[in-house]
């Protein structure tokens, strides 16, 4: 494999993704698993390293490939915890401020950092997130540009000529697990059942002035009194959840403005008629920008070396 230039591993909470890349950023090969670093027993990543890419590390050439980790990896409940980096931040800061490490196999790595944002108000933190922003910039180019990743905990990011300003978490994911598994409103949801109708109405709700709290217990009193069908319950829920958090992230946006989305379409697609019904265009990027995010890392980790 003498055309491996770069391994980039983007590695989350729930999955593994790493990718064999070229000299130029191509993607030569890709692979998942479900391996993140919440599936690691007793804290083994070299194991799972070596069980995804070590067949990569044995068949490439010299010189060795520059391996670099993103996500939350470099977390606290990580493998080595890389600082957080304050925005506003671009490319160049994430390189600057990436920390070198070395595994027991002897295989030199670098771990990409977080951002924060702190403020007298709010306090706020991404990891892995920042990559696949920055993945997408010959995407976007200059200019300022609003963007969304949808997830357990969403991200809404302010992008302008290339630097984080701006960023903030919605925990739409989580919390529509939480509350269809571990509340009374997850005993009047049909789980195995999905719901376009639900879901608008989900939507519509999201949009009411009386705010998400006000609404939640519409999922079981609304099937009691048999004026919401228990299999448009679940639907409905998601879009009440999605529909507060596009109705706040874009309270300030002028209709006719675009969000770009980055992520898996079965998720963010989701989003579209959500961003829709406020008259906002939306621009999808797709999912697997955080590869190139790695590579842009990679790039300026070279002049480190």
């Amino acid at each position: 494999m003498s055309d491996t230039a770069v391994l980039a591993l983007d590695w989350g909470t729930t999955r593994l993704r790493a990718f064999r890349m070229s000299e130029d950023g191509t993607i030569l090969e890709r692979r998942d698993a479900p391996a993140g670093i919440r599936a690691i027993e007793d804290g083994d990543f070299e194991d799972a390293f070596h069980t995804v890419v070590g067949d990569w590390l044995t068949a490439a050439a010299e010189p060795a490939p520059l391996i670099v980790l993103g996500g939350m990896i470099g977390s606290r409940q990580g493998w080595f915890e890389a600082p957080y980096v304050p925005c506003p931040a671009n490319p160049e800061n994430l390189a600057d401020h990436a920390i070198a490490a070395k595994t027991e196999s002897g295989h030199a790595l670098w771990i990409a950092p977080g951002l924060s944002l702190s403020e007298e108000s709010r306090a706020d933190v991404m990891r892995g997130e920042e990559l696949q922003i920055f993945g997408a910039l010959d995407q976007l180019g200059p200019g300022k540009h609003l963007l969304c990743l949808p997830g357990t905990h969403s991200k809404w990011a302010l992008l302008d000529d290339g630097i984080i300003r701006d960023f903030r978490t919605y925990m739409t994911g989580e919390l529509f697990d939480v509350l269809r598994r571990h509340s009374i409103l997850g005993t009047t949801i049909e789980h195995a059942v999905w719901s376009d109708a639900g879901f608008a109405k989900g939507l519509a709700a999201g949009r009411s002035e009386a705010g998400l709290l006000a609404h939640l217990f519409t999922v079981r009193a609304g099937t009691l009194l048999e004026t919401l069908p228990v299999e448009e319950s679940g639907a409905f829920l998601s879009g009440l959840l999605i529909g507060s958090e596009v109705a706040s992230a874009t309270r300030d946006l002028a209709k006719g403005s675009e969000v770009c989305i980055i992520g898996n379409p079965d998720l963010t697609d989701l989003y579209t008629p959500a961003l829709s019904q406020h008259g906002i265009r939306c621009r999808q990027l797709g999912e697997y920008t955080g590869a190139h995010g790695l590579f842009r890392l990679a790039t300026g980790l070279r002049k480190r070396r």
